[in-house]
């Protein structure tokens, strides 16, 4: 079967009415270039033997390496970014036999996959470079040796994070590190980035230690201002390669209503489709916008196929059934997977046909990333993006060539989180002891940052560190205990999980802000499509006890929040109505929760003891007082619904990284959703007069009368969405954008 035959049955039938628009990308003609000076015989020998020509962009990348720079690529995905930094990497490994290099991946299931391809090319050039992957699957009594022999080892910054404090042991391997390869830096955004950020930071520190300053090259998706990211990411300037000359094959886009079809709900036709393309024998991926979805979806198309099986496919899995899935689809013995964004990286799942995209993912960068997972091997491809009932799915139904027209959008880091900051400095006195000079890795916050630490105890002088008699000697502090690297998760502020146990076996383990929306008491918790019972929340262990629960239904928190300004920032004037940014403290409440079966309210249900987050944050607010004659209560909350649901076209972050909430006082606030912020209350400040232009368009764009999902309702509402007027809502903005 064909991509053009489903296309065909679909436009043919009643499901016509679904297709809100189809683009159609013709296949590019590639772009080759010849290198100044040939490669070394064995690697020159190996492009021939493969019949691999060099596209222009690689080339670009291979001379930029050879004259000592700093490179950001920054080409779509299957454009070839892998061979674009390994050859420049094993041309000067060749030429520099004393040379080591360090590839790091976001995910290990992407480390793994590489291995085996740069592995491939080991053996097929006869380059013993005698590559490994080094993490925490890596069995112990193959460390030591590849610590010592490997001179190219693959990891991730978890990995890394946790064998920094071990550097003596890795001496040898970073006295020689000559390449830093970053590979998927888009991924490095938010808290994750901002962590990645100062681990760099604190490896080039140790790396100077041993009077190593390695050169970087950093891979990535399409995103704006790529030079300014790598830049914040490592503390390094960069040249840029951005000019794609590899070659594209045809690939169909459709672009699909739900709303056209009323009765059935926006996952169901997400499994419907996913089901369609399998039958019509496409291997396809589906991303869906959650684990739990990733569960139910997977259960419903497996319904609608007879003899085929499609597996769901998320973090929270273990290794082994990861690589099983992934080795199962590559072979085809699996027809289709549903998936988070666990597979939105390059892991290599084969030749995929097709990707069903169920709710927009909600940037630009991530959109050609997980549709560029179709047509990897030249052939012609389909990509569904399935429009969900959301402001943002709203505004590209009616403006879908904005993907293919508009730069993509800033990857968000923030060097000013001063409690992640803390966190990297306190594991940088353990690797070495911290001086005055260290300011340049940590920034004007350091020498304050250490005074604290050093009152908490978590810290101390290192005797003979300061002497009375030498009151000029260099204050040298190391960390006071073990194992710093244990207390800071990368990938999230919060230190404390909560496991997830049923007869008495841990199913997975989730943050305190997770558990508390997911598993709070009385939920419906989702694993491996079984739903389970939160049979008993232990919040002084952590613990969270589950039963199997054989209902078709599921639950949505019911959240209250509270917000206290606490600093200033900034000040200023958006038509005529004062706009701030700052510093406030959250309580986000949890109290009850809403049990749903589909989108059918089937109960409600308070919590005896309610569940409460406490953090200071990042916010932008806008002071609504002096408006009148309009119903500020409903208008408000609409439009705090609508600006954050349209914020990701601003800066690349997901709606669920922003909170809002508007007070008696008549101001409305959006706030960072992490403790001490991550930078994207401070873009939308920047950028309020175009966040609410957005924000008008998709509310003028929908034809609802009263609101409805696609434009002031949100899944995420902690007050079950009341009250909303959306009339009110438009009068506002227009208020705002008429005066621009």
């Amino acid at each position: 079967m064909s991509v053009q035959k489903l296309v065909s049955a679909i436009l043919s039938s009643d499901l016509k009415k679904q297709v809100a628009t189809i683009i159609e990308k013709a296949e590019a003609p590639p772009s080759y270039s010849e290198l100044k000076e040939a490669l070394p015989p064995k690697l020159q020998d190996y492009l021939s033997r493969k019949k691999i020509r060099l596209y222009t962009h690689q080339v670009e990348v291979i001379e930029k390496v050879r004259a000592g720079c700093n490179v950001t690529l920054v080409t779509p995905t299957a454009s070839g970014k892998t061979l674009a930094f390994t050859v420049p990497v094993f041309e000067q490994l060749l030429l520099n036999p004393d040379t080591t290099a360090l590839f790091l991946y976001p995910m290990k299931a992407l480390s793994y996959d590489q291995l085996r391809e740069i592995k491939s090319m080991e053996k097929e050039a006869a380059i013993n470079l005698k590559a490994a992957v080094y993490d925490g699957d890596t069995p112990k009594a193959q460390r030591k040796s590849i610590r010592e022999k490997s001179r190219l080892i693959l990891s991730n910054p978890h990995a890394l994070h946790h064998y920094l404090s071990w550097h003596r042991l890795w001496s040898g391997f970073f006295r020689k590190l000559r390449f830093v390869v970053i590979d998927e830096a888009h991924w490095y955004r938010g808290i994750f980035g901002t962590n990645v950020a100062f681990l760099l930071r604190r490896l080039r520190r140790i790396l100077e230690h041993y009077r190593g300053d390695p050169r970087f090259i950093i891979s990535s998706a399409t995103m704006a201002d790529p030079l300014e990211h790598a830049g914040l990411l490592t503390g390094k300037s960069f040249e840029l390669v951005s000019r794609d000359g590899s070659a594209q094959g045809k690939k169909t886009y459709i672009f699909w209503d739900t709303s056209a079809r009323p009765d059935r709900s926006q996952h169901l036709q997400t499994a419907d489709l996913t089901a369609a393309c399998v039958k019509y024998g496409l291997q396809t991926l589906c991303f869906s916008v959650s684990r739990k979805m990733a569960e139910l979806t997977a259960a419903w198309a497996n319904n609608l196929v007879d003899g085929m099986e499609i597996a769901p496919y998320r973090a929270g899995y273990l290794p082994e059934e990861r690589r099983e899935l992934e080795k199962k689809f590559k072979e085809k013995r699996i027809a289709g997977i549903i998936s988070t964004n666990a597979l939105e990286l390059g892991v290599n799942i084969g030749g995929l046909d097709a990707v069903v995209l169920g709710g927009y993912p909600g940037t630009i960068s991530s959109f050609h990333q997980r549709a560029g997972r179709a047509g990897r091997s030249g052939q012609e491809s389909l990509v569904v993006q399935v429009l969900f009932d959301n402001p943002l799915d709203t505004y590209l139904q009616t403006n879908p060539h904005y993907l293919f027209n508009e730069p993509s959008e800033q990857a968000v880091i923030s060097l000013e989180n001063r409690r992640i900051l803390k966190n990297h400095i306190m594991c940088a006195a353990e690797e070495l002891p911290l001086t005055k000079e260290d300011a340049k890795w940590f920034g004007e916050k350091y020498e304050n940052i250490v005074s604290e630490l050093f009152k908490e105890r978590s810290i101390r002088l290192i005797p003979g560190g300061l002497k009375a008699r030498m009151p000029s000697a260099v204050k040298k502090y190391c960390y006071n205990g073990t194992g710093s690297c244990f207390q800071v998760n990368l990938s999230d502020i919060e230190e404390e999980s909560f496991r997830l146990i049923c007869d008495g076996q841990v199913l997975e383990e989730l943050s305190r802000r997770q558990a508390y929306c997911e598993a709070h008491p009385g939920a419906i918790f989702l694993h491996r499509a079984e739903p389970y019972r939160v049979d008993n929340f232990d919040e002084n262990t952590k613990t969270v006890f589950l039963k199997p629960y054989g209902k078709d239904t599921y639950t949505t928190p019911l959240k209250e929040t509270r917000i206290k300004i606490e600093q200033i920032l900034q000040t200023r004037t958006v038509a005529g109505y004062t706009l701030h940014y700052g510093k406030v403290a959250v309580d986000e409440e949890v109290y009850g929760y809403v049990l749903r079966s589909f989108s059918k309210t089937v109960g409600k249900n308070i919590l005896t003891k309610p569940l409460v987050l406490q953090y200071c944050t990042e916010a932008v607010w806008i002071d609504f007082r002096k408006l009148k004659g309009i119903n500020l209560d409903g208008g408000l909350h609409a439009m705090e619904h609508l600006l954050i649901g349209v914020a990701p076209l601003l800066a690349m972050c997901d709606r669920w990284d922003l909170g809002g909430v508007c007070t008696a006082e008549r101001e409305l606030f959006l706030y960072d959703g992490f403790p001490e912020g991550i930078g994207i209350s401070r873009r939308l400040f920047e950028n309020y007069e175009i966040l609410s232009s957005k924000a008008l368009e998709v509310i003028l764009g929908c034809s609802c009368e009263e609101g409805c999902p696609k434009c002031i309702m949100s899944p995420k509402c902690g007050n079950n969405n009341q009250p909303l007027d959306k009339n009110s809502a438009r009068a506002i903005l227009e208020k705002l954008v008429s005066r621009l």
